[in-house]
């Protein structure tokens, strides 16, 4: 009897724990009209692909994806895949994905975690300052789809299935293409 209940106990540890991770489905998320979204914040963070630094302010004029993730985060590592076919797909129409990983460290130490990971986009060390100016990055991974104009017109927390990206992405870059 203790083994089934323990089992059975164990099972509905599980299901809570995989429903409390699952986003909220994207719909629910609406986008934010062009007239109603946020200004993203600028900010200038160290490359950790070559060394160097990262600003926002140089990605204007492009539809781009901010993803903060970790190192240590199973689901963003599980993103992956998907966000590299994205860019690759969509670089050459004005979009951009700024990985800003929130690992602690020194830019050396995390540079060397996030090297081992086949990442295709730019990758720089978000730090605190940065989190708080996007709202504090309560989890990983939360992402900001920002329009060519930088505002913020989507926000996603959680893992965002593929063609959810993908269609917010091709709206933002059919608007006001040139």
């Amino acid at each position: 009897m203790n083994g089934r209940w323990s089992g059975l106990l164990s099972l509905c540890a599980a299901g809570l724990i995989m429903a409390g991770c699952r986003p909220a489905p994207p719909e629910e998320r609406g986008p934010a009209a062009a007239g109603e979204a946020p200004g993203a914040r600028s900010f200038v963070i160290p490359s950790l692909k070559g060394g160097g630094e990262i600003a926002l302010d140089d990605y204007r004029g492009k539809v781009v994806l901010l993803d903060f993730w970790a190192t240590w985060c199973p689901p963003c590592r599980s993103e992956m895949p998907a966000l590299n076919r994205l860019y690759d797909e969509y670089r050459q129409k004005g979009f951009a994905i700024i990985g800003m990983t929130v690992d602690r460290g020194t830019v050396e130490q995390v540079a060397a975690a996030v090297s081992r990971f086949p990442i295709r986009y730019p990758l720089g060390l978000a730090g605190g300052k940065v989190q708080a100016d996007y709202g504090g990055i309560r989890a990983v991974p939360t992402k900001f789809l920002l329009d060519r104009q930088g505002r913020i017109r989507r926000h996603f927390v959680g893992v965002v299935p593929e063609r959810y990206l993908r269609s917010s992405i091709e709206a933002l870059l059919a608007e006001n293409a040139s």
